[in-house]
């Protein structure tokens, strides 16, 4: 059974989740680059403070960057507070979080995913979700050979569960036909899963 899981203090060990079973034997290569001092006092600051290698931050600077920043901009994404989520999503209701989740799932999430993968697939909606839970406190990927398992945890509210369980369900159903199962919709997560 192949598994990810991502995790605010884990996510320093790779910003690029893959299944720990198939995980490819990593190559590294020697760089030098010039930086401004005072960013490499910062730097070696927080690798302090986070109990890591200068080396290590400035990898995992690099692939988040690699990842999902570099398409940031381009994809017309900011970031948000979480309590800006919770004020936004607790005065709608059921119907208009369900036809919000459709509508970002038909246009904006179909779009983001042609534009990272230049496809629509089950293998780019799975890179997709992959890269998109592993922005919030935790989420966990399992596959066992027939399904596939998702854990997202973002403690935001029970409204922004509903529209992740609609953005979820209507993403995967109109690009990849498959049903979508929620096992939990609740304040803090949402688990689900799907046939592989």
């Amino acid at each position: 059974m192949g598994v990810v899981a991502k995790q605010q203090s884990e996510r320093s060990s790779s910003s690029s989740p893959t299944f720990k079973k198939s995980r490819p034997r990593i190559t590294t290569d020697t760089v030098s680059f010039r930086i401004d001092s005072i960013l490499r006092a910062n730097l070696e600051e927080e690798a302090k403070k986070n109990r890591t290698s200068l080396n290590t931050l400035v990898s995992q600077i690099l692939s988040r960057y690699a990842d999902w920043w570099r398409y940031v901009g381009r994809l017309g994404l900011i970031p948000v507070s979480k309590d800006l989520l919770r004020d936004a999503f607790k005065s709608l209701d059921k119907s208009e979080l369900e036809e919000l989740g459709k509508s970002f799932a038909e246009t904006s999430g179909r779009e983001h995913v042609l534009y990272l993968y230049q496809q629509l697939s089950l293998g780019t909606i799975l890179q997709f979700l992959d890269l998109w839970s592993s922005h919030f406190d935790a989420y966990e990927h399992r596959y066992d050979g027939k399904m596939h398992y998702y854990t997202v945890h973002h403690d935001v509210n029970l409204n922004f569960s509903i529209f992740v369980k609609e953005f979820v369900t209507t993403m995967i159903r109109e690009t990849v036909p498959r049903t979508v199962k929620f096992e939990t919709v609740g304040p803090n997560s949402v688990t689900f899963s799907f046939e592989g």
